[in-house]
């Protein structure tokens, strides 16, 4: 009953509108969980953070499987494991990057995804740009400048990170795009998932093995610890985690399957103002001046980029 009053707001919306308010609602839930990853980012590793939040959010993505009715298991297994293998890395760099840098620049960095995905599409597909698109990745490269600040003091080879994550998250965008399209979003989900999950045990088990040196657990322990005992503090995070990345999922995948994939690219930038704003709200992290700026070059170009790929796609359209 309480959600009443915001089903009719929804409902009086047009599709696009409500695709809007979901994805814009459910990426700005993300902003608030990832956040809660530094407080269990002290207890354990990378690896040992998703394997744990894997087991909870799987049961939490079949039990949305059976509610509305979609299906966990892929169509076309080998497409879907090569795109659920580029997201996975995609979200190992950039989770074992967040305790060492404001959320909001690791985000920058992570949202440079859509400045790969045209590279890589010049390169690979032969895909022609016009001018808009190359000032968009000439504004987004400085953009990351910036935000990296390479050279300047407290710069180390960790804060390429987030970059190489949205590398390989655009690799994952395309597999998708191209060649998994007609996949159940709860049956990608669950893939993800159980493979970050697996990797994360696995990974985590090759440390404890062979642990790092003490040098590297000094400089980035959050990335070279193994298994650790927990306790209920951090299964209560954990949950919580969980719960709050199922609930934005969820509310996405609802998003997508009302607006078109273009379009609602463009409202995954709220990530960044949200996670900037959690940041501040729970760790007192404010990024500097120049990462603003690098920031707001970043959200440009992708913006400027979505768009021109959204006119090209009109263009395309019998009638145009």
């Amino acid at each position: 009953m309480i959600f009443d009053p915001i089903s009719r707001f929804l409902n009086q919306l047009p599709p696009s509108g409500r695709g809007a308010v979901l994805l814009v609602t459910g990426i700005s839930v993300f902003g608030f969980t990832d956040n809660l990853t530094l407080g269990v980012s002290d207890m354990v590793g990378v690896g040992q953070f998703h394997f744990s939040r894997s087991m909870i959010a799987v049961v939490f993505v079949f039990v949305m499987g059976r509610l509305f009715r979609l299906s966990v298991m892929p169509r076309n297994l080998k497409a879907v494991a090569v795109r659920t293998l580029f997201i996975m890395m995609s979200m190992l760099l950039y989770f074992s990057v967040l305790p060492m840098m404001p959320i909001a620049e690791a985000g920058a960095g992570l949202f440079t995804s859509p400045i790969f995905v045209l590279l890589f599409s010049i390169l690979f597909f032969r895909e022609r740009v016009g001018w808009r698109r190359i000032l968009a990745v000439a504004a987004g490269s400085a953009g990351v400048l910036l935000v990296l600040k390479p050279g300047a003091e407290g710069f180390s080879i960790y804060h390429l990170l987030p970059v190489l994550a949205g590398a390989s998250y655009a690799i994952g965008s395309i597999c998708t795009w191209r060649y998994c399209r007609d996949e159940s979003p709860l049956a990608l989900l669950m893939c993800f998932l159980i493979a970050i999950g697996g990797a994360g045990w696995l990974y985590t088990s090759l440390l404890t093995a062979f642990p790092a040196g003490q040098a590297l657990l000094t400089e980035a322990p959050f990335l070279f610890r193994g298994w650790q005992e927990v306790d209920m503090r951090f299964w209560v995070w954990m949950v919580f985690i969980a719960l709050g990345a199922s609930v934005a999922l969820s509310m996405m995948t609802r998003a997508y399957q009302l607006t078109q994939t273009s379009y609602a690219t463009i409202y995954e930038y709220a990530y960044l103002l949200s996670a900037g704003f959690f940041s501040w709200i729970f760790w007192g992290i404010v990024p500097g001046m120049m990462s603003f700026f690098g920031i707001a070059l970043i959200i440009i170009a992708g913006v400027v980029i979505t768009i021109a790929q959204m006119d090209k796609g009109a263009q395309m359209e019998p009638g145009n």
